[in-house]
C-alpha cells in the first residue's frame, strides 16, 4: 500500500464522506440525551429567601440608664434561635399548618404536629451574609408559592418573637408595679385616715425637740429592722420557690429571679432564660437523654445552684442584721420609755404615712419608666428583603443546556465513529490506495453521475429516450464526464505507444461497477479522435452494448463462432445505427460515430465460456487486428464468471473498472490476482463514480467553465444547448433535490425543537 501523509484535507474528505452519519448521530444523541434527562428529571425544587437585619442597639431603658438589657446576642445565636422549636411552631400556626390554640406541650406530644414541624424545619435554613448583620432565611420547597410564603412568615414571626423575648421583663415588671401601686395606694389612704383621726381625737399637733429626736432614732431603727425582716422573708420565699420548682421536670422554665442591685443575681435571670430557650430548641430534635440536652440541664442546674448559694448567703446576712437591729431597737425603746404613749403613737402614724407616701412615689416613678420602656420596645430584628415567588426550579437543568450538550456529544461521537468506520471500511477510497494495492496506474477518473443511482433499478434496460444518459461523450461532449473520458483516451494512447497494443479488454471485479458504461464512452471518445474503433460485445450473459446503440443483438459474435456468418457480416457500422432507434439529428450531434464499428453478442449461448475460449474466436481477434486502430472487448466481471479469464490472454492489455466505495479491497485484489494467474497484462484501472469527497484534489481543478456551449456573438460566455436533455435535468432536478433535503432536515429539526421546548413556549404564550 502506498504511504502518504494524512493532512487536514484527508480529515475533511472523511467528514464529507460520512457527513450524513455525523448529522444523524448529532440528532439521535440530542434526542436521547434530552429524553434520558427528562426521564430521570428529579422533582422540581424551588428556592427563595428573605433577609432580616439584626440591630446591635439598646432600647430606651439603656438610654435613660435603666440598664435592663445586656448586649445583643451574636448573629450565630440569632440564626440558631430562628430555627428553634418555639419559632417554628409559631410559624406553622401563622401559615395555618397547625391550630393557633395548640400549646407547645401539646405539639411536643403529638406525632402529626411533630411531623409538620419537622418538615417545616427541614426546608428552612438561616445563613449569615458575610461581613454584615444580615441573616438570609433560605427556603427550599417543591412549591414555589409555598417557599415564598414560608420565608416571609418565618421572617415576620421571628421579628415578633424577638420583640416579645427582649421585652418580656418589661411586660412582667409593668404588671408587678401596677399590682403594687394598687396595694400601696390603699395603704397610703389608710395611713392618712388613721393620722387624721388620731389628731382629731387627742388634739396633738407637735412634740418637743428632745422627744422628736428620740422618737426619730427609734423610728429609723424600727424602719430599718422592718425592711430587713421583709427582705429576709422575701429571699426565704424565693429560696423555697426555687427548690420546689427545681424538683419538677421543666420547672426551671417558670423561675423568675428578683433584681437585686449590686448583686451577682442580677445576671442570673437572663442567663437562665437563654439556657432554657436552648433546652427547648434541643428537645425539638433530641430526647431528654441526649448529651446536648443533658449538658444544657447541667448548666441550668449550675445557675440555679449558684443562685441558691447567693440567696442563702444573703439570707444569713439578713438574719444577723435583723438580730443586731432588734437589740438596738430594744435598747432605744428603754431609753425613750418616759415619752408619753400618745406622743409615741402619733410619731408612728406620721412615720407610716411618710413611708407609704415615699413608697407610692417610688412605685409611680418606676411605673412611668416601665411605660416609657414599653413604648420604646427593643427592635433588634427588621425585615430588609421579603421573599418573592421563584420562577424556575434549582435542581432541574436547563433544556437548552441539555440539548446543546447532546449536540456536542453527538458531534464528537459522530466524528469518532466516522473515523472508526473509515478505518474499518475495506473499500478503497483514494487513488494512492488503488495504485499501491494493485501495483498498476490509475489511467482514468470518472466523476459521479446521477445516472448511476437511477439505473440501479433498470439493469439491462436502455430506453430510447434515455440513451443520452449512457452515451455521455456523444450527447454531452462538453460535460465533465466527457472530458474525463477524453483524459482516459489520452492516457490509453500513451500506453498503446509503449506496449504497441491494439486489443484491450475492459472488465470489473463485480457487477454494477459501470464496466459497459465506461467501455462504450471510451470507444466513442477514441472514434471522435479520428481512430478506427471496433467495440466487441463479449458479455454473452447480460449484453447491453447493442441496446445502447439501438442495434439488434443478432447476428453477432455467437453466430460467427458457431459458423453461421462471416466476421465481416456481423460488424455493425454507422448505417446499422441509422437504421436502428437513432434519429438523424442524434447521430449528427457529435462527429466521430462513423469511425466506430460494433460487434454485438448474438444469440444467447448455453456455454458462453466455451464460445470465448474457442479457436475461432481467437482467429477472429487476429483477423480484425489489422483493420482497426484500436479494439475494445466488453466482458462480464472477473469474479462471478470465468469469461474474462478466457479472453484476457488474447488481448494486448486489460483495463479494470472499479466503482469507488462499492467493492472491498480484498475483492479487488482477488480479481487482479485472477487475471495475473492467466498471464493477463493489466495496464490500468478506471475509477468510476468518484465523489467530490473521495477525490477533492481531482475536482478542485475541474469546473464546467470550459465545457459549456458558447452563445452566439459571445465566445467568452457559455450557455447550455436548448436541446440538451441532460443539462436540463441537472439544472432542474439537482438543485431541487438539494433544496428538498435541506428543507426536510430543517423541518425535522424544527419539529424536534418544538417537541423539546413546547412547555416553555406554552408558558410564554400563556397556554399553561
Amino acid at each position: 500500500m502506498a504511504q502518504y501523509d494524512v493532512d487536514l484535507r484527508e480529515y475533511w474528505r472523511i467528514l464529507q464522506k460520512r457527513k450524513y452519519f455525523v448529522i444523524l448521530m448529532v440528532v439521535l444523541v440530542s434526542i436521547f440525551s434530552y429524553g434520558f434527562a427528562k426521564l430521570k428529571e428529579p422533582i422540581p425544587l424551588y428556592q427563595t429567601s428573605s433577609a432580616i437585619k439584626i440591630e446591635r442597639t439598646s432600647n430606651m431603658a439603656n438610654v435613660m440608664g435603666g440598664g435592663f438589657y445586656a448586649q445583643s446576642e451574636k448573629i450565630t445565636t440569632h440564626a440558631f434561635i430562628l430555627t428553634s422549636f418555639p419559632v417554628i411552631l409559631k410559624t406553622a400556626q401563622v401559615l395555618g399548618w397547625l391550630p393557633k390554640d395548640l400549646t407547645m406541650d401539646d405539639a411536643q406530644t403529638s406525632q402529626s404536629s411533630l411531623a409538620v414541624l419537622q418538615r417545616l424545619k427541614s426546608i428552612v435554613a438561616a445563613i449569615q451574609q458575610p461581613g454584615t448583620n444580615v441573616l438570609n432565611i433560605r427556603v427550599i420547597s417543591t412549591s414555589a408559592e409555598e417557599a415564598a410564603a414560608v420565608a416571609n412568615a418565618l421572617a415576620v414571626t421571628y421579628k415578633n418573637h424577638n420583640v416579645q423575648q427582649k421585652n418580656k421583663q418589661v411586660f412582667e415588671m409593668r404588671a408587678f408595679l401596677e399590682a403594687q401601686l394598687g396595694l400601696t395606694e390603699a395603704k397610703l389612704r389608710e395611713a392618712e385616715e388613721n393620722l387624721q383621726s388620731f389628731k382629731e381625737n387627742y388634739s396633738l399637733v407637735n412634740l418637743d425637740m428632745q422627744a422628736v429626736n428620740s422618737l426619730n432614732r427609734l423610728i429609723n431603727i424600727e424602719e430599718e429592722y422592718q425592711q430587713t425582716a421583709r427582705l429576709k422573708d422575701e429571699i426565704g420565699l424565693q429560696i423555697k420557690m426555687m427548690e420546689d420548682k427545681g424538683k419538677k421536670s421543666g420547672g426551671s422554665e417558670k423561675i423568675f429571679l428578683p433584681d437585686f442591685a449590686n448583686s451577682p443575681i442580677q445576671g442570673f435571670n437572663a442567663k437562665l432564660r437563654e439556657l432554657t430557650l436552648q433546652r427547648q430548641t434541643l428537645l425539638f430534635e433530641f430526647t431528654q437523654q441526649h448529651p446536648l440536652v443533658l449538658e444544657i440541664n447541667d448548666k441550668i442546674n449550675a445557675v440555679i445552684l449558684e443562685t441558691n448559694r447567693e440567696l442563702k448567703s444573703m439570707y444569713d446576712n439578713l438574719i444577723s442584721k435583723e438580730n443586731v437591729l432588734k437589740k438596738k431597737y430594744m435598747k432605744l425603746k428603754e431609753d425613750t420609755g418616759n415619752v408619753p404613749e400618745r406622743t409615741l403613737q402619733l410619731n408612728r402614724l406620721e412615720r407610716e404615712l411618710n413611708l407609704q407616701e415615699t413608697l407610692f412615689a417610688e412605685l409611680k416613678t418606676k411605673h412611668q419608666e416601665v411605660l416609657i420602656q414599653e413604648s420604646g420596645k427593643v427592635q433588634e430584628v427588621s425585615v430588609v428583603r421579603p421573599a418573592v415567588v421563584p420562577s424556575f426550579p434549582i435542581n432541574v437543568p436547563s433544556k437548552i443546556l441539555i440539548v446543546f450538550t447532546g449536540i456536542i456529544m453527538g458531534l464528537i461521537l459522530g466524528v469518532v465513529f466516522a473515523f472508526i468506520s473509515e478505518t474499518l471500511d475495506t473499500s478503497i477510497g483514494t487513488i494512492e490506495d488503488i495504485e499501491g494495492l494493485l501495483k498498476v496506474p490509475v489511467i482514468g477518473v470518472i466523476p459521479q453521475l446521477e445516472i448511476e443511482d437511477r439505473e440501479k433499478s433498470q439493469v439491462g434496460k436502455v430506453e430510447k429516450g434515455g440513451r443520452g444518459r449512457h452515451l455521455i461523450t456523444h450527447f454531452e461532449p462538453r460535460s465533465l464526464a466527457a472530458e474525463a473520458f477524453r483524459s482516459l483516451r489520452t492516457n490509453l494512447k500513451f500506453i498503446s505507444v509503449e506496449t504497441k497494443g491494439k486489443v484491450y479488454l475492459v472488465t470489473s471485479s463485480f457487477v454494477q461497477e459501470g464496466k459497459t458504461f465506461s467501455i462504450v464512452n471510451l470507444a466513442l471518445s477514441m472514434a471522435q479522435a479520428g481512430q478506427r474503433v471496433l467495440l466487441v460485445e463479449c458479455d454473452l450473459r447480460k449484453p447491453r452494448v447493442h441496446a445502447m446503440f439501438g442495434l439488434n443483438k443478432e447476428p453477432g459474435l455467437t453466430d460467427y463462432v458457431l459458423g453461421s456468418y462471416h466476421w465481416k457480416e456481423i460488424i455493425c457500422s454507422i448505417t446499422d445505427v441509422m437504421l436502428g432507434d437513432f434519429e438523424i439529428e442524434d447521430i449528427l450531434r457529435t462527429p466521430g460515430l462513423d469511425n466506430m464499428n460494433i460487434v454485438t453478442s448474438g444469440a444467447n449461448p448455453p456455454n458462453p465460456s466455451e464460445i470465448l475460449n474457442s479457436k475461432k474466436f481467437r482467429d477472429f481477434l487476429k483477423e480484425i487486428r489489422d483493420d482497426y486502430d484500436i479494439i475494445f472487448i466488453d466482458t462480464p466481471p472477473v469474479l462471478p464468471v470465468t469469461d474474462p479469464s478466457e479472453v484476457a490472454p488474447n488481448a494486448d492489455g486489460v483495463i479494470m473498472v472499479y466503482k469507488v466505495g462499492l467493492i472491498a479491497r480484498g475483492v479487488l485484489k482477488r480479481a487482479k490476482a485472477s487475471l495475473d494467474n492467466v498471464n493477463a497484462n493489466v495496464v490500468g484501472v478506471i475509477l468510476n463514480n468518484i465523489k467530490p469527497e473521495t477525490g477533492p484534489d481531482y475536482f478542485k481543478y475541474h469546473t464546467q467553465y470550459y465545457y459549456d456551449i458558447p452563445k452566439k456573438g459571445s465566445p467568452g460566455k457559455g450557455k447550455k444547448a436548448v436541446g440538451d436533455i441532460t443539462q436540463k435535468v441537472k439544472k432542474s432536478i439537482r438543485p431541487s433535490k438539494k433544496k428538498f433535503r435541506i428543507a426536510a432536515m430543517l423541518l425535522a429539526m424544527s419539529f424536534m425543537a418544538l417537541g423539546i421546548f413546547y412547555r416553555d413556549i406554552a408558558r410564554v404564550l400563556g397556554l399553561e
